[in-house]
């Protein structure tokens, strides 16, 4: 069996997990913002969740979107993973700025974070931490997750994907 654990990285280095929210109802009648996991997603976000505890993950923040479903995702997922904090920013929502994102994970001073965001922000930002350039295309579907080391996230350009797994072959 392969393994994906983080300890076979450097810890001198960043490890950052890029989680996309499990799937979320489509009501009409709330607003973006309040949509919440269908029962589709939880179980999405706690087969990530049992991922990451069967690798023996660890975390020292969790960082969500203010979005319900990105909360409630990343809620799932820590009930799994022990974390030392939890926290929502507003440069996980979509037409965020990764500049601002990388200035935040520079600020915290941890070895490895959990960001659960949104499409196409997720897959810009990983992008521009890989290769500086937010249009490179890389594909997060629901609850994917991916990992990522890197030196400095405000060094664009020089993260490593170590690996990207769909939630279909988590679950």
């Amino acid at each position: 069996m392969v393994q994906f654990g983080p300890s076979q990285f450097s810890l001198t280095n960043m490890l950052i997990y890029f989680l996309r929210h499990g799937e979320a109802m489509r009501d009409s009648a709330m607003s973006d913002a309040q949509r919440l996991l269908t029962d589709k997603g939880k179980k999405q976000a706690t087969a990530v969740g049992a991922l990451l505890q069967r690798m023996h993950t660890s975390l020292d923040s969790v960082f969500t979107s203010p979005l319900a479903r990105a909360r409630e995702t990343g809620t799932i997922v820590q009930s799994f993973v022990c974390a030392h904090r939890f926290n929502s920013t507003e440069y996980l929502t979509n037409g965020a700025n990764p500049k601002q994102l990388a200035n935040l994970l520079e600020e915290q001073n941890v070895e490895s974070i959990l960001l659960v965001g949104h499409e196409p922000h997720l897959s810009e930002t990983l992008a521009t931490f890989l290769a500086d350039n937010r249009f490179i295309h890389v594909e997060m579907k629901p609850c994917s997750l991916a990992l990522m080391e890197i030196d400095s996230p405000s060094h664009f350009g020089t993260g490593v994907l170590r690996w990207l797994i769909p939630v279909d072959v988590i679950e």
